[in-house]
């Protein structure tokens, strides 16, 4: 009787402490969920990390059709599989490196197409000053004006001096 007391009391019923660890469990970080979402070196990681075991993945498949060929085979064709083993884990491991190489050169040419972009942003602001001072200088030398309002010419005639010996 006793018994079916406690199990009825239990019955349907949470403690307070596992309520409280749920709770510890589902508690949002949101340090590192902007980790995760923002930063940069941290996608760089968890990319590293999935090449890493998809590597492994490959190895250990290898592995595991090297075991069940040469499972009828004799202790020298064991060995050779062994050194067979460890030459596809060295051409594993040098397609990461590889893939990590490929990366870097992306990034690299990333880098040099911004830079590129950025010289070229410079020398067209550049230009455009230029062209805007030399247009502001036109503008005072052909508005200047006499007292009775007619336009020096002395200006007129040195630009148009300087138009004809550039294109001679």
């Amino acid at each position: 009787m006793r018994n079916n007391a406690r199990n009825v009391k239990d019955k349907g019923r949470t403690e307070k402490g596992d309520i409280e660890n749920k709770h510890r469990e589902k508690k949002f970080d949101k340090k590192k969920y902007r980790l995760q979402k923002y930063s940069n070196k941290y996608k760089i990681n968890q990319w590293e990390e999935r090449r890493k075991k998809a590597v492994l993945r490959e190895y250990y498949k290898e592995l595991k059709k090297d075991q069940q060929n040469s499972t009828g085979t004799s202790s020298n064709l064991s060995n050779t599989s062994k050194n067979a083993n460890e030459t596809s884990q060295l051409k594993k491991s040098n397609a990461f490196f590889k893939a990590k190489r490929e990366y870097q050169r992306k990034q690299e040419e990333k880098k040099s197409r911004l830079e590129n972009a950025v010289r070229i942003k410079a020398e067209r602001e550049e230009a455009l000053k230029k062209y805007r001072e030399k247009k502001l200088q036109n503008y005072k030398v052909l508005s200047k004006k006499t007292k009775k309002g007619q336009p020096v010419m002395k200006g007129r005639i040195e630009m148009l001096l300087e138009k004809i010996q550039q294109i001679t």
